[in-house]
């Protein structure tokens, strides 16, 4: 029988953002780096459109392993029409995605809370809605 594994990943909706807190402080054993990918990926896939805020305040060790699994949950995501970012990285999480340089490949929001960064991400997603409907208005 195969052992279960626990949640990694709590999301909650807060329109039109989903947060996801990931709840594993240590992300450097193989077994719950797969287990977290394989659960990102069940959520990611058949939401299409989705918003997703990754909050990583309660992270404090992370591998290279995680750091694929999350392109392959960004690659889901931006497949479905979705943006994802990530926040609440420590100083020490956030040096390791500086030394691998995926600090270029993910829209990470430094130095920032959950609630501070889905205001942000809220923001971001109403400046794009009313950029879209003025170039609409400014092509008819």
């Amino acid at each position: 029988m195969a052992e279960e594994q626990p949640q990694l990943i709590a999301f909650r909706e807060d329109a039109p953002i989903t947060v996801g807190s990931i709840q594993s402080s240590s992300m450097l054993d193989g077994r719950i780096v797969e287990a977290f990918g394989k659960q990102a990926l069940a959520f990611v896939k058949p939401r299409k459109g989705l918003n997703l805020l990754l909050d990583f305040a309660g992270v404090d060790y992370l591998s290279s392993a995680a750091l694929t699994e999350l392109i392959k949950t960004n690659d889901a995501v931006v497949a479905g029409g979705g943006a994802m970012r990530l926040c609440g990285l420590t100083p020490q999480i956030q040096k390791v995605f500086e030394i691998t340089r995926f600090d270029k490949s993910f829209d990470i929001q430094p130095g920032e809370n959950a609630a501070r960064a889905v205001a942000r991400f809220k923001r971001s997603i109403a400046l794009a809605i009313e950029q879209e409907a003025w170039e609409k208005r400014a092509g008819s």
